[in-house]
């Protein structure tokens, strides 16, 4: 094992509110992590674009830049860091919005100290080939990219996210059975163990489901098999010759 094996993990602490920075510098540097804070997104953003971190823990809500735009800029110049946001109790809004925009996983306001070190640590896995997936399909006259991220049947096309294509590819590679979500959180979360507690598979699947409604016979695209986690029953059409 080289010593880049044995270099702890670097992570970015951005947080507004200093009591809540100061704890989880705290807390994070008690297990080992090497920690780097940023008051604001601003800060955020600067560190982000000097060095290279392993997690990047992100409130949400901050003044002037918030989480949500440090989570775009950052999605959209192709870092691909997990993120794991820090949100207020109860706001399902802020959720989508944190998922939408490239979020790996998020913990609600006030969290606890366990909960918040064992997400972190799932998203801390060693790199893995990403599993094998249909680069596009059709069901129904409706096209899926999964490259360009986009579901398409006429006019606008429906966009998705990074992790909405994975998602969706990952159950049409294995739709001869049910996927369950603890599988789903190792091979397209990352995560080293899928027993960890987090429901970010299932409101990932809510919000794809939701996109997928807007296309003909979308809504029935993705089963809920009880106790087992999630199937694609959809019929693919075969591929076209040409």
């Amino acid at each position: 094992m080289s010593d880049v094996d044995l270099a702890p993990p670097r992570v970015l602490l951005v947080e507004d509110e200093a009591p809540i920075l100061d704890g989880l510098d705290a807390l994070f540097s008690a297990q080992g992590f090497r920690t780097t804070c940023a008051p604001d997104g601003a800060a955020a953003l600067e560190q982000l674009a000097r060095r290279r971190f392993d997690l990047v823990v992100l409130d949400l809500m901050m003044p002037e830049v918030d989480g949500l735009t440090v989570l775009r800029r950052t999605r959209a110049g192709g870092d691909e860091t997990p993120v794991l946001v820090l949100t207020a109790r109860g706001s399902e809004e802020d959720i989508v919005a944190g998922l939408e925009a490239g979020a790996d996983d998020y913990v609600t306001k006030p969290f606890g100290v366990r909960e918040l070190v064992a997400r972190a640590r799932g998203l801390l896995r060693r790199p893995r080939p990403a599993p094998e997936r249909p680069k596009a399909f059709r069901v129904g006259g409706v096209e899926v990219d999964l490259d360009a991220q986009t579901v398409c049947e006429a006019g606008e096309p429906v966009r998705l996210t990074a992790r909405e294509a994975r998602l969706i590819g990952y159950l049409v590679e294995r739709r001869h059975r049910p996927v369950e979500r603890a599988e789903l959180l190792v091979d397209v979360w990352g995560y080293n163990d899928g027993s960890v507690r987090t429901r970010t598979v299932d409101v990932h699947v809510q919000q794809l489901r939701a996109k997928l409604r807007q296309v003909p016979g979308g809504e029935g695209w993705i089963e809920t098999v009880r106790g087992r986690g999630y199937r694609f029953v959809a019929e693919l059409e075969p591929p076209s010759d040409g």
